[in-house]
């Protein structure tokens, strides 16, 4: 009898082992695909960041050249600038 469990322990032995190294080699593939799936993610929210970015920074530069202020004259005080064959230009004897 004792010669029976000697000849069966190996081989459970070693189908154990194995079945144990596989399922953590499953377990393994899964967080790895997980942890991809969460670095596309961010990938995706790092570029529609930078795209929040250009856009703020153009706003930005869009105030601070005074474009923003001359369309907005255009457009509610309609408000625009005449021709240039219409200026006349006054010159004063400030010396006097």
């Amino acid at each position: 009898m004792s010669d029976n469990l000697g000849t069966y322990f190996w081989p459970t032995f070693w189908f154990f082992l194995v079945s144990f190294a596989a399922l953590y080699e499953i377990d393994l593939h899964y967080k790895n695909r997980e942890l991809l799936k969460e670095y596309q993610s961010l990938i995706k929210e790092k570029d529609q960041q930078e795209v929040r970015w250009k856009e703020l920074m153009l706003n930005l530069s869009e105030i601070s050249s005074g474009v923003n202020l001359e369309k907005e004259a255009e457009k509610k005080a309609l408000m625009k600038l005449p021709d240039s064959s219409k200026i006349k230009v006054v010159v004063t004897d400030e010396e006097n």
